[in-house]
Parts: structure tokens; C-alpha cells; sequence
């Protein structure tokens, strides 16, 4: 007899188990088997970022995967206290699993170059009669627009939707474990079993909270491990060359969309910010951009042919961290810095940009914000409730913390010329 279970073998959680004969697991089955889900594995989760770092050619597929299984474990263990949340399991597994589906080539780094929302497509992709709409209709009819509602955030019970998104959620558990895994680091390490051992539903304020001033330092160390991973590896020098070089490409993409050697239809519409249908969208991955930039290589215009050859070759500009405080002071850097590369032969507008960092592992609750999160709230023993940075002065100074740098990025061929002109500069 076959066997109902079916094992996923997982570098990170390793064994992931799903039963068909249970209702949810076998619907998550079904839903990982579509062809809109299958795509993920063509979607780096780490952007480009495997340029920089040997091992990080994981996919979204990878870590959505282990959103699930994490998001699952969290649900079993809030079962125990809450047996009334049985109801929710599918939507809570389908929408941990489903909350990536809308990601585009290179994930977040084309979200934020050729501006789009991956939130949204994610909706769309899970309500617009796709693969993954018909399986969850034939689950149930109100499943497709519940789970769109859980990524919205406007679904009520409203906790759910922080078992997904918030500053406690299984998509932060899963990329900060895996991606630091991947990228050869231990920055991104933090005690996932018990923070997750830790959270309870605080029923009358419909929020998760964590229980236990022993969990405090667990979930400090997880936000420390947060802030690391930005720092190291999101925005490592090279990350941010590599990022910037594929940015200055699309640039030079669009001006010349109408006389390029090749481009697609769906290709054009995405990178033009034209209308795309979900059954276009979905033809877009890494393997489709990563294609038409090789083909770009032999295209007549040569500023364009030269950005897609050093990105496929990995000729990677460099990332010079700026001694100002400000993007103004930054751009003029930059305005100085394109005079020089005009006189060694550089169009300034394709090869030289500026590009800031800044990460606050924790971010307060702003209702004033367009997608404000859920603070992190701690029960003390004697059972109040209390926002984590009033009792953690190591949060306090998280939250308060200025972490801005600013960056000017160019070809390694003209930093001789460049440098001296720049004093002081540091270089990261």
C-alpha cells in the first residue's frame, strides 16, 4: 500500500511531514503540486545574492515550504490551550505556505527596481482562477478570499494573520534560519524552539504575545540576529553592487524597449509598469529575466550589452560607504563622483548611482503607517502585558538606534581616479 505521508527532507527543519489522510496537510499537498506554486522553485529567495555569497541558490519554494512547517508546529502548540482554533488549520497552513506565491524574478530585488508589490500579485495569483484558486475552492468555496484577507491583514481573528506577518512571524523564523544557513553564516541563529514554545494567544486583545520573562532574552536574541543578517550578509557590499548593476540594467532596459534585440511580451509589460494579466505574470522568473539579460549581451546598444556582461560574469561594480548622514549629501558625492567617470568614458546616468541601508530589527507599532505591524508584547509573571522595549533596555536601544549608511557604487576600473577625488571616504 502506498504510503499517505509524504516527506520533504529540509537543511533547516529536516524532516517535513504532511499527511494526506489529515484534511489541511492533504490540501497543502495539493496546493504545493500547482503549477503557480511549482514556479517558486525558479524564484531565488535570496535575490542575486548568489553572487556574493557560494551557497545562497535556495529558492522561494525552499522557504515556503518551511513557513508552513513552522507555521504548523506554532498552530499545534496553540491548540493545546485554544482547541477551538482546529477550524482555522487549513487557512493558517495555506496561508503561511501561499504568502511568497507572488514574488517576480529575483524576488525583492525587482520589487524595488522595477516597482511592483509581490503582496498583491500573491492575492491575485491566490483568487484569480489559477491552479491554486481551484484547488482551495474545491476545499472550500471561501477559502481563496479568507486567505487573501489573512495576507491583507484584514481578517478577523486578527492573530492569525500574525502568525504570518508580524514582528514575531514564521516567514522572518524561516528566511533569518535559512538564509544565514545558506550563506555560509551563523548571524541569523536564534532559539526557534523556544521562542515559539513562548507565544499564546492573548484572546481579549485578538493578538499572539509571548509568556514568560524567560523568553525575553530568546526573542532578544532573535532580534539581534535580525539586525546581524542585515548588517552582514542583506547588505554586504557586494549585495548592494550587484543589486545597484542590475537596477542601472533595467534602466538602460526600458529606454531602449522598443529597439532591443529581444524582449517578450510579458517581459515588456512588467519592466514598462504595463498591465499584466496573472497568467503573464506568472511566466515571469529568475530563468526568464536571467535569459533575456544573456541575449541583451549581444545587443547592438554597447552601454547595454556591457551592464548585461558584467552581470552574468560577475564583474561587480564597487560599494563605497559615504561619510555623510543625509541622501542629499550623498547625491552630491555622486555629482562630483560623474564628472570624473564622463572623462574616463562612463555614462555617469548607467554606471554610477548611490543606494542607503538601514535596518531596525524592531520596529514600534505606527497606526499612522501605510502596513503598521503588531508590537511585540511580553506577559510579566505577575501577568500584565507590556511592550518588549519598556522592559528590555537592549530592544529600547534597537528601536531608537540610528543604523542609516549611505553608498556610492561604480566600476572598479576608474576607483583609482575616483578615490583620491572623494577624501575622505571609508571603505567598507
Amino acid at each position: 500500500m502506498a504510503s499517505s505521508k509524504r516527506i520533504f527532507l529540509d537543511p533547516i527543519h529536516h524532516d517535513i511531514v504532511l499527511d494526506s489522510n489529515n484534511r489541511a496537510e492533504n490540501l497543502t499537498l495539493k496546493l504545493i503540486d500547482t503549477p503557480e506554486f511549482q514556479r517558486l522553485r525558479r524564484v531565488h529567495q535570496f535575490g542575486i545574492s548568489n553572487l556574493t555569497f557560494l551557497g545562497s541558490e535556495h529558492s522561494r519554494f525552499t522557504h515556503s515550504v518551511g513557513v508552513m512547517h513552522i507555521a504548523s508546529r506554532l498552530y499545534s502548540q496553540l491548540l493545546e490551550k485554544a482547541p477551538s482554533l482546529e477550524e482555522y488549520e487549513p487557512l493558517i497552513l495555506a496561508s503561511a505556505l501561499l504568502h511568497d506565491v507572488g514574488h517576480g524574478p529575483y524576488s525583492h530585488v525587482t520589487e524595488k527596481i522595477v516597482g511592483y508589490n509581490h503582496e498583491d500579485w500573491s492575492r491575485r495569483i491566490i483568487t484569480e482562477n489559477t491552479g491554486i484558486t481551484k484547488t482551495l475552492s474545491s476545499f472550500d468555496k471561501q477559502l481563496p478570499e479568507q486567505i487573501a484577507s489573512v495576507l491583507k491583514k484584514t481578517f478577523k481573528p486578527h492573530f492569525l494573520s500574525d502568525i504570518v506577518s508580524s514582528q514575531l512571524d514564521c516567514d522572518r523564523f524561516d528566511y533569518l534560519l535559512r538564509d544565514s544557513y545558506m550563506s555560509g553564516t551563523a548571524y541569523g541563529l536564534f532559539a526557534l524552539d523556544r521562542i515559539l514554545a513562548s507565544l499564546e494567544i492573548d484572546q481579549p486583545n485578538d493578538r499572539l504575545v509571548v509568556s514568560g520573562e524567560k523568553a525575553q532574552t530568546a526573542v532578544e536574541h532573535y532580534l539581534f540576529a535580525r539586525y546581524s543578517m542585515y548588517a552582514s550578509v542583506y547588505f554586504h557590499k557586494k549585495n548592494l553592487a550587484a543589486r545597484a548593476q542590475l537596477g542601472l540594467l533595467v534602466k538602460r532596459a526600458r529606454m531602449l524597449a522598443g529597439q532591443l534585440n529581444f524582449m517578450d511580451a510579458p517581459m515588456h509589460k512588467w519592466l514598462m509598469n504595463e498591465p499584466l494579466d496573472v497568467n503573464e505574470y506568472l511566466r515571469l522568473d529568475d530563468v526568464a529575466l536571467t535569459y533575456h539579460i544573456k541575449r541583451w549581451m549581444d545587443d547592438k546598444d554597447p552601454i547595454l550589452s556591457d551592464l548585461a556582461s558584467r552581470l552574468i560574469n560577475r564583474q561587480l561594480f564597487k560599494a563605497v560607504r559615504l561619510p555623510v548622514k543625509t541622501m542629499e549629501e550623498a547625491e552630491a558625492v555622486q555629482k562630483r563622483a560623474a564628472e570624473i567617470l564622463k572623462k574616463a568614458n562612463f555614462d555617469p546616468e548607467f554606471y554610477l548611482t548611490t543606494d542607503s541601508t538601514g535596518i531596525r530589527p524592531y520596529e514600534l507599532y505606527h497606526p499612522d503607517n501605510d502596513n503598521p505591524q503588531s508590537n511585540i508584547m511580553l506577559r510579566t509573571a505577575n501577568g500584565q502585558i507590556k511592550e518588549l522595549s519598556s522592559l528590555s533596555p537592549t530592544v529600547h536601544a534597537l528601536v531608537k538606534g540610528q543604523f542609516a549608511s549611505f553608498w556610492l557604487i561604480y566600476p572598479a576600473e576608474v576607483a583609482d581616479k575616483l578615490l583620491p577625488a572623494l577624501e575622505p571616504v571609508t571603505i567598507a
